[in-house]
């Protein structure tokens, strides 16, 4: 294990707590995440929808399962590396990890992707990756990796940030909304998916897709209910949340197939889009899926694709897993080339400081060669982080 090199295929940042009075500009202050507290005393983010989102499950990585808890945590109970660079590259270091590659906090960037008024929008984005790359990468950018966020109001804005992005040095970027803005993939995303190959620039999708329509109408219901959506305090919520984490995969099919048969790889061969926290065991099954689709429906259907899906995965395609022993199992079929192991640190999903272990007891038995890629060598390979 000594020689393995681990590159971190999903990591988070914490939003430490002077983010937005450091980088939002002042005119926007006033529609910035709010710091208060939840009802037992924890610090939480107020964001659009008027609900307190604390940091508990996303703060405290290390400690025992038994003591995970959402609410009553504070930023002092948080480890600093969660919102600090250079106690994150400490962090790495006790974890064995070389690289990290930084996605951020949903919650946070959906206050802004989510919102009605374009300047915000853009000023919130900007912001976010401001602070990305200059305060939180600044200690080592090459073992921090940041992904620039690319944010949601049209096709030109985001090709533009995506630009802008490699020529700031970022290694890829995130979409949290298709690039037009639609609320479905369609050929209006095609110049991005172009500027994509033609920065060299991977793509991201942490989970799922949310158009900026759809969000503001998530905000509405919140409203409409109450803004109980993170109500921990019936036994219901907290089973149906809980449920919604095991499931996360459920969120990727469809968007991952869209991909495939409406031919984008096709037209744009050199794309690459990583699916990231989606896990990897039922990747298999989607390929012999979609793979007999093809076959039976594609004269009547007039695919505009020359191909089985299941080459298009092997070629364009790759996702991230936390805890994955089916997916070790039937890794030739999901791709060994395409699968790359990752902790979700810090959220609670992660084994910090126990990474190493957890690779060595899941992927201990298989082929060096082959572990290395999963643990590192593919993630350094498709966000170039040799180069």
């Amino acid at each position: 294990m000594a020689d393995l090199r681990v590159v971190d295929a999903d990591c988070h940042i914490l939003e430490p707590p002077d983010i937005w009075k450091n980088w939002l500009p002042e005119k926007y202050q006033d529609k910035a995440p709010k710091l208060v507290k939840d009802h037992e005393g924890g610090d939480a983010w107020m964001h659009a929808g008027g609900t307190p989102d604390p940091i508990g499950l996303v703060s405290t990585p290390g400690r025992p399962w038994d003591e995970f808890k959402w609410f009553g945590v504070t930023y002092e109970d948080a480890r600093t590396g969660c919102y600090n660079g250079a106690e994150r590259l400490k962090d790495m270091d006790i974890d064995g990890v070389w690289a990290e590659l930084l996605f951020p906090p949903q919650r946070t960037v959906g206050h802004f992707l989510g919102d009605d008024d374009d300047d915000f929008v853009l000023a919130g984005i900007e912001a976010y990756n401001n602070f990305l790359f200059d305060e939180f990468c600044a200690p080592d950018p090459t073992r921090l990796i940041g992904l620039a966020q690319i944010p949601s109001i049209g096709i030109d804005t985001a090709v533009d940030a995506l630009r802008k992005a490699k020529a700031r040095g970022a290694k890829g970027v995130i979409i949290s909304n298709w690039p037009s803005g639609g609320e479905s993939l369609s050929q209006d995303d095609d110049p991005f998916w172009a500027a994509a190959c033609d920065e060299g620039m991977p793509v991201s999708i942490h989970i799922n897709i949310v158009s900026r329509a759809a969000r503001a109408a998530q905000r509405k219901a919140a409203e409409k209910a109450g803004n109980q959506l993170y109500n921990m305090a019936s036994e219901a919520t907290r089973a149906k949340a809980i449920g919604g984490m095991s499931s996360v995969f459920s969120m990727t099919c469809g968007a991952i197939t869209s991909m495939i048969f409406t031919g984008v790889y096709e037209r744009f061969p050199e794309l690459q889009v990583c699916w990231i926290e989606t896990g990897v065991g039922w990747i298999p099954h989607l390929i012999e899926s979609v793979d007999d689709r093809y076959w039976r429906n594609r004269v009547w259907g007039d695919l505009p694709i020359k191909n089985p899906p299941s080459f298009y995965w092997y070629r364009n395609n790759a996702a991230s897993f936390i805890t994955d022993r089916s997916g070790i199992a039937l890794r030739y079929a999901a791709g060994l080339d395409n699968i790359m192991w990752s902790s979700d640190y810090p959220h609670h999903g992660n084994d910090w400081p126990y990474s190493r272990k957890v690779i060595e007891d899941t992927m201990g038995h298989i082929d060096p060669e082959e572990k290395a890629k999963i643990a590192g060598g593919n993630a350094a390979r498709i966000w170039h982080l040799d180069d």
